[in-house]
Formats: C-alpha cells, sequence, structure tokens
C-alpha cells in the first residue's frame, strides 16, 4: 500500500479545514487533552500492582529452587511504552511481566516442561494472586479483588538464535518462539522522543512549545507533548469502548495492542521525516497518524498479511489474520473505519451542540466527564485546564513531564 498523494482531500485534510474554520478548535483541543488526562491510572492501583510485581521475582527464584540472580524480571508491553489506560467500568487493566529464566538448568530445557514447572511456581499464594491460569505463552494471575491481573510470561536465552532473537518462550504450536520486548520497547521510544513544530499557537501547541524548555521530573505522568503515546492511548480507548458489548467471538477478533503500537509508530515517524513542520496543532497530528496507520499492513504475493516486529523481521504480528479466513483483517479495517468515522463527526460539529451521548458512544464515560470539565460544569477546573488557559494567555507554570522509560530491570516504570 501507498500514502495518498499530497493533493489528494483526504480525510485528514477535510478535518483540518473544518478545525481550521470553527471557532471552537481550542475547546475541542481543551476536550481530547481533558481526555487523556483521565487515562492514567488509578495511583493507588499502580502502586499496590507494583508492590506485587516486586515481590513476584523473590518468590520464583524461591520455589523454582535456583539462585535470585537466575530470574530477571521486567515489564514488558504497554506498561513499559507507557501507552496503558485505565479500563472502563470495572474491568481491570493488565501487566504484562516477562520473566528470564538462566542458570544450568535453563541452558536447553524442554519447552513445556520449563512451561509447566514455572506455573507451579506460581501456585501457594491463591488467596493474593488466584488460581494460575495458562494461555498460549504466559500465565494469568488474577489479583481477585484488585484492579490489576499479570500475564506473565517465562522466557529463556537462545544463545545461538535459532528463533531469531535472543530469547524464546513457549508457544503450543512451534514449541518455541521468538521474543525481544526490550528491543521492540526502545524502538518505539526512540520515536515517542519526536517531537513536532506547529505552525500557529494555539492553546495546546503553546503548551508543547513551552514544555521544550522544561527538564523532565521522573515521577510525573505522560506529558501533553508525548504525542505518539497520547495518540496510542486515545486509539486503545476508542477500541475498548468500541467493542465493550461485542461478543467473546468479536472481542476475541478485534485488533490487539502491538498492531495499533507498531502502525501508529511507522506512521508517526514517516509524518515526523515527511512533514513536520506542516501542521498547525497536535491534533492535527493525531489525525493524520490515524490515516496513514493501514499504509504500513503488508501483503505478499500470496496476500498474506503482514505487520512486521520492527526489530524482529521474523515475527509477524499479524500471523493470525492468515489463518482465519479474514476475519482479524477485517475487523481491523472495520474498527478503523470507525474511529475516522467517529473523530470527524466530532471534530467537524460546533462544540456547542456535541452530547454526553455521542460523546459516551465513542470514548464512554471519561468523554463525557472531559467534555463537563472543558465546559466548566465541574467544581474545580483540572491541572491541565488550567495549564491550557495559561499558556493561551503566556507563561506556563510547573507542566507536567514525560517520564523517561527505565530498562532496569524489576522496575515498572
Amino acid at each position: 500500500m501507498t500514502t495518498n498523494p499530497p493533493n489528494n482531500i483526504t480525510f485528514t485534510t477535510r478535518l483540518q479545514k473544518s478545525l481550521g474554520m470553527t471557532r471552537d478548535a481550542g475547546r475541542w483541543e481543551q476536550l481530547i487533552m481533558s481526555l487523556l488526562q483521565r487515562l492514567e491510572l488509578d495511583k493507588v492501583d499502580r502502586a499496590k500492582a507494583i508492590k506485587q510485581y516486586e515481590l513476584l521475582a523473590d518468590d520464583i527464584a524461591t520455589k523454582l529452587d535456583i539462585p535470585r540472580h537466575n530470574v530477571d524480571v521486567y515489564s514488558q508491553g504497554s506498561m513499559r511504552t507507557q501507552t496503558t489506560i485505565r479500563p472502563r467500568g470495572n474491568a481491570k487493566f493488565d501487566i504484562d511481566i516477562m520473566v528470564e529464566l538462566s542458570g544450568p538448568k535453563y541452558n536447553n530445557p524442554n519447552s513445556e516442561a520449563m512451561f509447566e514447572q514455572f506455573g507451579k511456581a506460581l501456585e501457594g499464594n491463591e488467596e493474593v494472586t488466584g488460581d494460575p491460569d495458562p494461555r498460549r505463552r504466559c500465565w494469568r494471575l488474577q489479583y481477585p479483588g484488585e484492579a490489576f491481573y499479570f500475564d506473565v510470561t517465562p522466557a529463556v536465552a537462545d544463545m545461538y538464535k535459532t528463533y531469531g532473537a535472543g530469547l524464546r518462550v513457549r508457544d503450543p504450536d512451534t514449541v518455541w518462539s521468538p521474543s525481544n520486548p526490550k528491543e521492540f520497547a526502545d524502538w518505539f521510544c526512540e520515536r515517542a522522543d519526536l517531537r513536532f513544530s506547529f505552525q500557529e499557537k494555539t492553546a495546546l501547541a503553546a503548551v508543547v512549545e513551552a514544555r521544550k524548555s522544561i527538564d523532565p521530573v521522573p515521577s510525573d505522568p505522560v506529558g501533553i507533548d508525548d504525542m505518539l503515546r497520547r495518540a496510542v492511548q486515545l486509539m486503545k480507548l476508542h477500541r475498548d469502548n468500541f467493542y465493550f458489548y461485542a461478543s467473546p467471538d468479536q472481542k476475541d477478533t478485534m485488533p490487539i495492542s502491538v498492531i495499533i503500537v507498531t502502525l501508529a509508530t511507522q506512521a508517526f515517524e514517516n509524518i515526523w521525516r515527511t512533514r513536520r513542520h506542516s501542521f498547525n496543532s497536535p491534533i492535527e497530528v493525531v489525525l493524520a497518524i490515524v490515516e496513514e496507520m493501514p499504509d504500513y499492513i503488508k501483503r505478499d504475493a500470496a496476500g498474506r498479511f503482514y505487520v512486521e516486529n520492527p526489530k524482529l523481521s521474523t515475527e509477524n504480528f499479524a500471523d493470525r489474520w492468515n489463518s482465519d479466513q479474514g476475519v482479524r483483517a477485517r475487523e481491523f479495517k472495520r474498527w478503523h473505519k470507525q474511529l475516522e468515522t467517529h473523530l470527524e463527526a466530532l471534530l467537524t460539529d460546533e462544540y456547542s451542540r456535541s452530547t454526553e451521548e455521542k460523546l459516551r458512544g465513542v470514548f464512554g464515560q471519561a468523554g463525557v466527564d472531559a467534555w463537563r470539565d472543558s465546559l466548566g460544569s465541574s467544581t474545580e477546573a483540572t491541572p491541565l485546564l488550567k495549564s491550557l488557559v495559561v499558556a493561551s494567555g503566556g507563561q506556563v507554570a510547573n507542566p507536567n513531564v514525560a517520564t523517561p522509560v527505565s530498562h532496569r530491570t524489576n522496575t515498572l516504570a
């Protein structure tokens, strides 16, 4: 696939024109950013998850009867890339954990025996963790009564890179499967650090520009100028809300996060390299990312879909698209079309005519709450909205900034 020629009237062009014509463009910016701020995980729930995460490594080493230094535990997926979102309603948020096992016992283990032994090591604390539930490559710990669950994947070294990466994990179909979560996260984070300059200084763009001279504060949440992470969060929120009432079969085929992250990152990087000075606002960048994402879904001569792991060419994130009669490919197309349609319906409408039902249908209660805040109906404006108001007239005081992703072991940051 190729991108649309610049002289075509595309989805992004239409929305950019609409945003430029409406007097409510600034309020839409406030709404979107207030919404994204609400995606942050509850601090208490996150602290509880971190505590359990830290206890897990010591417990595994003890039960497997191996030295503690032969158990290397770290987060992967959305927690490592800082694209986790608060789930809707009472749904739990998940933490993906990789556990690297080393030492003589794991130089050349049997994949099924290793996997089963690891599952046994997760037993014995069911009152806290719940019963370990085996999945294709990981064990799920539900943590009854908590707001989170863990997907814990055991991995061993692939010293000769037989499977294409430094690590391998159990796979019920192929015996072993390659894995490189650190390298993938590093690839994403390097691109997420790229920043845009804007032609016009709307309130949000002013905040973004002002933040360039502010040193990072490690304890602060993901910043509002962290557009790739925020775009991914927005898409994941829309996807989760879109499939909230779907059947279990439909939920099983909805676009998975790693595909959304990969496609969005590739689009983001291309947009930054080719036209990073051509946008008026961060929202326009997000719209361009959404529009360009499908261009990075490849098909080979036989018609097989391919979304390549950018740091492991032998891994196809869309592999299951090729064994389900096209269901997942069609589902991605359906969801992506709805994402474009919903964004266009919202952003081309007069802000004052937007209703709670429309926003709830697209972004759930979080969208409604953000809309109320942006209308000033809450008793106190959010810190983000305060900073936007300040930015529209001058200096920004203590803005939030992005948290650098740590690559140390035994940390969720």
